[in-house]
């Protein structure tokens, strides 16, 4: 990585050091973010519920413009994108220089780019226990071939890619849930054949394929049946929240 993109970065993370510091030791900027994050909370539970409504709709523009405008009110912020909109202009020849081998190479040790593998299949049960499980923060994942007994799926990830395959695990004669909550990435979900699914979606900005049909989302939710729902003994219900990416249900 050449120098100057280096002193680059150490300044971006210098100034976003001093945003985060800045809006955790200041009581109101802290309490209005939290306000927020508890409004579009409260918003996403609603439309889980299907009560989709003026006071969903307010809720969700209060937490928005709530985060939004203690963010823009900080300076850091501003300095962030200003040392960004410098920086880029100064070296836009060696920006231009640059080709996706170098894009690649410049970001392939970003945390959202580590890899996890977490094979899927089943065993005999066992006596039910509680137990607690850490999920981790940045990372694409991949759910498909490790040995356990089925149980839900149910984590949340900053971003990241994630595949849950499904292909060669038997899901109980009962309903069964994948519940995904995720800041940013792709989600792509492989269901064996003769399940009948249930989808209940919501993003800022996104995606759904399901049964080769595509839904464009804007700051929304959907629910949808496969065509076979109710003819089927197994139930997969599948319930996703994403501010930015893709859903992809795939029958295999």
């Amino acid at each position: 990585m050449p120098i100057v993109w280096r002193i680059f970065l150490i300044i971006e993370a210098i100034i976003f050091g001093t945003f985060i510091w800045q809006i955790i030791s200041y009581p109101a900027n802290l309490f209005f973010i939290i306000f927020g994050i508890v409004c579009l909370i409260w918003a996403n539970k609603r439309r889980g519920n299907r009560k989709v409504g003026f006071l969903t709709t307010l809720l969700t523009m209060i937490g928005t413009i709530s985060i939004l405008v203690t963010l823009f009110i900080n300076f850091s912020l501003w300095l962030l994108l200003i040392n960004a909109v410098v920086f880029l202009a100064l070296n836009h020849r060696r920006v231009g220089q640059f080709n996706n081998r170098n894009l690649n190479q410049l970001f392939d040790n970003a945390p959202w780019h580590r890899k996890n593998f977490v094979p899927v299949n089943t065993k005999e049960p066992t006596a039910k226990s509680d137990q607690v499980k850490r999920h981790q923060w940045f990372g694409n994942q991949t759910i498909g071939n490790n040995i356990f007994e089925w149980d839900d799926i149910n984590f949340a990830v900053v971003a990241g890619d994630t595949i849950i395959d499904l292909g060669s695990t038997i899901l109980p004669k009962a309903d069964n849930h994948i519940v995904i909550r995720k800041g940013f990435g792709k989600t792509r979900i492989l269901v064996p054949v003769g399940t009948g699914v249930y989808l209940d979606h919501s993003a800022m900005m996104g995606s759904v394929i399901i049964e080769n049909q595509r839904y464009n989302l804007k700051n929304e939710s959907i629910q949808l049946y496969s065509k076979n729902y109710d003819e089927e003994s197994r139930h997969l219900k599948i319930i996703t929240n994403v501010v930015i990416g893709d859903l992809e249900v795939i029958l295999v």
